[in-house]
C-alpha cells in the first residue's frame, strides 16, 4: 500500500502534555514527529482510533504553548527484543481537531525552517 501525506513531518523530541478526553489527569511525553496535519507521540496506554486527547506542544523560540484536541488515528505498541521501554514503547498518531490556524502556521513554519538546510556564515 502507498502511503501518501499531505504534509512534511519532521522528526523531532518536543515536550508534549496530553490528557484524555473527556478530562482526565494530564501526562507528559514527547513527540516522536509533526506536521502540518497531525502528530506522532510516545503515550502510556494504548488508545483506540477516535478517542480524542486535549494536547499541549512548546515549540522551540515560542512563548506560547500550542494547544489543540487530536484524535488518535493510529496506535502501535512496539517490543524491544532485550530491553523494557516501559513508557515509551507506544506510539500514538493524532490529527488535528481544534487547531488555530495561528497555530497550525507556526507548527508548519517551525517543520519548514527545521528541514531547510543551515548556510554558514
Amino acid at each position: 500500500m502507498e502511503e501518501r501525506r499531505k504534509f512534511v513531518r519532521l522528526d523531532t523530541t518536543l515536550s508534549v502534555f496530553y490528557q484524555v478526553l473527556p478530562a482526565e489527569q494530564a501526562s507528559q511525553s514527547v513527540t516522536v514527529d509533526i506536521s502540518g496535519g497531525g502528530i506522532c507521540l510516545f503515550v502510556r496506554e494504548p488508545f483506540k482510533p477516535g478517542a480524542q486527547l486535549q494536547v499541549e506542544i512548546q515549540l522551540p523560540g515560542r512563548q506560547e504553548p500550542v494547544r489543540f484536541r487530536g484524535e488518535v488515528v493510529w496506535c502501535e505498541q512496539y517490543e524491544v527484543i532485550g530491553k523494557t521501554r516501559r513508557e515509551r514503547s507506544i506510539e500514538a498518531g493524532l490529527r488535528f481537531l481544534d487547531l488555530h490556524p495561528r497555530d497550525r502556521q507556526a507548527i508548519m513554519d517551525h517543520v519548514i525552517l527545521s528541514l531547510k538546510p543551515h548556510q554558514p556564515t
